[in-house]
């Protein structure tokens, strides 16, 4: 999945990540949270789902006000739909 265009999704209220994307030939992650204590879980956490997405490209910025790993997995994955231009997750390799 390539990411041509910015995108962006979540919220910056409490227990939400805020996810952006910026078009990029090179792969960049920053992670920013609440809970410093959970910084690197958070950025093995969306290094996996970028993975299982084959997402290799972009500026990725994440801030984290406290969210479950579940709501982690949907930011990221809307956030590459969008990024990309794409309306469906490839089920049989997220799975």
């Amino acid at each position: 999945m390539k990411i041509c265009e910015s995108a962006v999704a979540g919220t910056l209220e409490s227990s939400d990540l805020f996810v952006e994307v910026e078009p990029s030939e090179e792969f960049s992650l920053w992670v920013s949270s609440s809970a410093i204590q959970f910084r690197d879980a958070i950025e093995q956490h969306v290094r996996g789902e970028l993975n299982k997405l084959n997402v290799t490209n972009g500026q990725w910025r994440i801030t984290d006000s406290g969210a479950l790993d579940c709501i982690i997995t949907a930011r990221v994955q809307a956030t590459a739909l969008r990024g990309a231009k794409q309306q469906v997750l490839p089920w049989e390799k997220i799975v």
